[in-house]
């Protein structure tokens, strides 16, 4: 194992700015974005880094280092040395990269890790970025691996940085328009037509230097669920789940509203001990609201929150997505959004000025959804189209937390690829043991009724 450090090309599209300021919504300190990229070929190392210090001329605050303020009144920033990026090289001689080819994988060992805590300490020199190059002998693949601080983006920066790495590697345009550091001017609004707004993600806490609470030992941990559906299923599950509108226009509703609603639905029933679930929390982007641009750096991310049933006796699918459907297109009005980020940013600095990190473990009644189902993440694919593998994981592994993504392709025993439809599926989530069995039986159930054809894709043990 060796590590060098890559440092951007200059000059930066930050040339002669000393420092980067973080907004209140980047200040995800005790968080980092894992994934993992597994190509059936080679890396060349000299080109790689070529490739990487010619995206880092795009991104500099990737090569930067995080400066936290002495005091509190003070924002944090990120310093522009160009202090860079290491870069471990591995070689392995495992059988096969993964256990299994589900997205996500836990434990995740395909990155090396950067160590969240030390950006509390005042001069610290940890890196935002580590990239880990894992070449498998046996196999001949290679895994590009990326571990990187929440504070420099949430998952879209972390893909728009790698399909640019990954097209500068291959000498190609970018996929993407360039990062846009900028922070526009809000859209005005009166806070007084919008009340209370939700922030669910600043509802609990813990200490940021302490241990999780779903990692304290002794705790009672939930049991694995991995579900893939076709795109044809998914759409017989949609048009299902429509029928069961009594208004005269329906609608409309996403593929993804209507998962979603089946899942929630499904885990209420299985589980009659607790209140059934009412509130779903949808991690939406703010980029591409105006006046973001779509091209923002850094984390623009909103908890949209659905209201409570008003009689959840009688909900059904239909009116479980229905509700999601409406805190969507509530949270991606301009003014809206803009509320909500008012809002939100004093609740950030409280938070992290008292060494505080969010608790996203779900109470009885809620869910959380954070899905990239739409993302492409294999588009950074270094010259491997539709054999190139991508692995992410979840440091939640809690009950009524699920996570959405498209299914890798499928190495074949010829040598051949099998790849499937970017509009399939693989959801991801946890529940207790004694639930499991319930839940596989109601799943299954409902979605016969609401018309699904064909088999249930169930990765691992079904019960």
């Amino acid at each position: 194992m060796t590590t060098h450090v890559v440092k951007a090309k200059e000059p930066t599209v930050l040339h002669g700015q000393s420092h980067y300021v973080l907004r209140p919504d980047d200040l995800l300190v005790g968080f980092k974005v894992d994934t993992a990229h597994v190509i059936p070929g080679e890396i060349d190392i000299a080109r790689f880094d070529d490739a990487l210090a010619r995206t880092l001329q795009a991104y500099p605050v990737h090569a930067g280092r995080v400066v936290r303020p002495r005091d509190p009144n003070d924002p944090w920033t990120i310093s522009l040395g160009n202090q860079g990026v290491p870069v471990t090289v591995i070689e392995s001689d495992a059988d096969t990269e993964v256990p299994t080819n589900t997205v996500i994988q836990r434990p995740f060992t395909l990155a090396k890790p950067v160590n969240v805590m030390k950006y509390l300490e005042h001069g610290n020199d940890e890196p935002l970025l580590r990239m880990t190059i894992t070449r498998f002998t046996k196999t001949g693949s290679t895994c590009v691996g990326l571990c990187a601080s929440h504070l420099i983006g949430d998952g879209f920066v972390a893909r728009t940085f790698l399909r640019l790495l990954s097209q500068n590697y291959q000498g190609l345009a970018p996929l993407d328009p360039p990062p846009s550091y900028t922070t526009p001017a809000p859209v005005p609004f009166n806070a007084a037509d919008y009340g209370a707004i939700p922030h669910p993600d600043y509802a609990y806490f813990y200490p940021l230097r302490g241990v999780p609470p779903h990692l304290v030992p002794g705790g009672k941990k939930p049991v694995r669920v991995d579900i893939r559906l076709t795109a044809a299923q998914i759409a017989e599950l949609r048009a299902g789940v429509l029928e069961q509108c009594t208004e005269r226009d329906a609608p409309r509703l996403s593929r993804q509203d209507v998962l979603v609603a089946l899942l929630a639905y499904c885990l209420s029933k299985a589980d009659p001990d607790n209140p059934p679930i009412q509130h779903i929390c949808t991690i939406v982007m703010s980029r591409g609201i105006p006046p973001r641009p779509m091209s923002s750096i850094g984390n623009a991310l909103m908890w949209a929150m659905t209201d409570a049933a008003e009689n959840h006796a009688s909900d059904t699918v239909f009116s479980i997505a229905q509700r999601i459907r409406r805190a969507l297109l509530k949270y991606r009005d301009p003014a809206y959004a803009a509320a909500y980020d008012a809002a939100h940013a004093p609740l950030a600095l409280r938070a992290i000025n008292a060494e505080l990190a969010q608790d996203f473990v779900q109470r009885p009644g809620h869910m959380l959804v954070n899905s990239s189902w739409r993302f492409d993440w294999t588009s950074a694919h270094f010259g491997f189209p539709g054999q190139t593998r991508f692995y992410h994981t979840v440091d939640l592994d809690e009950p009524q937390v699920l996570k959405m993504f498209a299914p890798n392709p499928t190495r074949l025993t010829d040598g051949g690829w099998y790849t499937r439809s970017k509009d399939d599926v693989e959801m991801t989530f946890f529940v207790h043991k004694e639930q499991k069995g319930a839940f596989v039986e109601l799943f299954t159930a409902q979605a016969r009724n609401l018309g699904l054809t064909g088999d249930i894709e169930w990765v691992g043990d079904v019960v």
